[in-house]
């Protein structure tokens, strides 16, 4: 990992580098990119599979084997051209690594923790939808359709799926793109890479994809939580609330509400109401059994009256955990809204200014972070954004991407952002009303009014 110099030295490359990139890139290609997500590669797969006219039923599930660490220098080069920076990138390509004091040359690979490695990603594997045989047309639903006949290939980073027409057209994709990735230095990761049915599934970024089929033979596709994501988050749940024996009930919100709001958010765009459910139950066992344990020598009604009831006001759930001293309680997955995810624009890109007006739509109809009623409210009231520097509460560009990135958001929420009244004049009145800030223009706000420094 590059030293704080050349990690402030790569961002500004990137800078540079990525606008440039981010006009070429093929429509499809998702990971670690400015205003897209996880989500946008699941919804491109759900509008690609979906429905009893789909045809393409066929999945190449595969990625590539150690991609950061294989990258073949001179193709990358030779792909960047004449950048201004070419040099500067050469150098950190061949700047080799020091481990316990020993000199290890880098003949491949991007820079191992560096800000600009995931574009340089991007930029290596640009291409792979051409080479995959996936060819676009301009339509009146899309400005990136798919011509038929040929596959469909969704990439996030180094992973991806090939959405084909049959097996042997699988095989083709399959074949034609080792052909491809050989010169660069890539490879299949041969353990991770099947061809399977849709009707038998397949698992890509967390997610469960699998098309149904009832008695009548009508199918139906159905994006679930991996159960391997599923089955390690009840894993660490559990682990959690143990390691949290002889702590109060307070210590117990604080440590499990961002790994519940963080889990909920990251799962909310897909078919999951029935996992919150068991989750919720899960949660439910492990809270009762740790307050059992707190309170060994008490009845069994005495530990639910006291740890349990209807904390959240605005539910009639009397099985919510709180804490009566304080009057927090645990929010439950199930609270969350199933929200349907808007996929970005094929083509679309950040940095086109004449998509300007697209993006601050997309910014202004951003679906607020689960939260308390409230907050969601005055988000909404507010189009997302801070009231006092205009700027969104939450950059679009810099949503969180995984489940542990929307628990570590939720877990400095209250770091970043602040409620406050104020007083306006309305209809010759005062009237006093809430607002949604950042917490350094409230800071700012409050040491104005108070005539200190800002």
């Amino acid at each position: 990992m590059g030293v704080i110099a050349d990690r402030a030295q790569q961002a500004r490359v990137k800078n540079a580098l990525e606008p440039e990139w981010e006009g070429r890139f093929e429509p499809r290609s998702y990971g670690f990119r400015p205003g897209r997500s996880c989500h946008d590669a699941i919804e491109a797969i759900f509008k690609t599979l979906c429905g009893t006219r789909s045809q393409r039923r066929w999945i190449l599930d595969a990625d590539l084997a150690g991609a950061f660490d294989s990258i073949a220098h001179e193709p990358l080069l030779a792909m960047i051209g004449a950048f201004p920076a070419r040099g500067m990138i050469r150098e950190w390509l061949k700047a080799g690594v020091i481990e316990s004091g020993r000199f290890t040359p880098t003949g491949e690979d991007t820079p191992q923790g560096g800000v600009i490695s995931p574009c340089l990603l991007n930029v290596a594997l640009h291409g792979m939808e051409r080479a995959a045989g996936v060819r676009y047309r301009n339509s009146a639903r899309s400005d990136a359709e798919p011509v038929r006949g040929c596959p469909v290939l969704v990439r996030y980073a180094d992973d991806y799926v090939a959405m084909c027409y049959s097996r042997e057209q699988a095989e083709q994709v399959q074949a034609r793109l080792a052909a491809w990735l050989e010169p660069r230095g890539l490879r299949f990761n041969q353990d991770k890479s099947r061809i399977v049915h849709v009707e038998d599934g397949f698992s890509f970024l967390g997610f469960d994809i699998r098309r149904h089929v009832d008695r009548q033979g009508s199918g139906k596709l159905l994006i679930t939580p991996g159960k391997e994501q599923v089955k390690r988050l009840r894993k660490r749940l559990s682990a959690e609330v143990r390691a949290l024996r002889g702590a109060n009930a307070a210590a117990v919100i604080a440590r499990l509400a961002p790994v519940i709001r963080g889990w909920s958010a990251y799962y909310r765009s897909v078919v999951s109401g029935r996992v919150f459910t068991g989750l919720d139950h899960h949660v439910w066992h492990t809270t009762y059994r740790w307050a059992r344990h707190t309170h060994p020598n008490k009845p069994r009604g005495w530990v639910t009256t006291r740890y349990f009831g209807a904390f959240n006001k605005a539910r009639q759930d009397r099985w919510v955990f709180g804490d009566r001293g304080t009057g927090a309680y645990l929010t439950k997955f199930s609270w969350t809204k199933i929200v349907r995810h808007v996929p970005v624009r094929g083509w679309a890109s950040p940095d086109d200014p004449a998509l300007a007006r697209y993006w601050a739509d997309r910014r202004r109809k951003q679906e607020p972070p689960p939260a308390d009623q409230h907050a969601v409210r005055l988000w909404r009231a507010q189009d997302g954004r801070c009231p006092a520097c205009g700027e969104p509460l939450l950059p679009a560009s810099h949503e969180p991407r995984t489940p542990s990135e929307w628990e570590q958001w939720f877990s400095t929420a209250r770091q970043m952002l602040r409620k406050q009244h104020v007083t306006v004049q309305a209809g010759g009145q005062d009237r006093t009303i809430w607002r949604l800030l950042h917490a350094s223009c409230h800071w700012q706000l409050t040491a104005a009014m108070a005539g200190l420094p800002a």
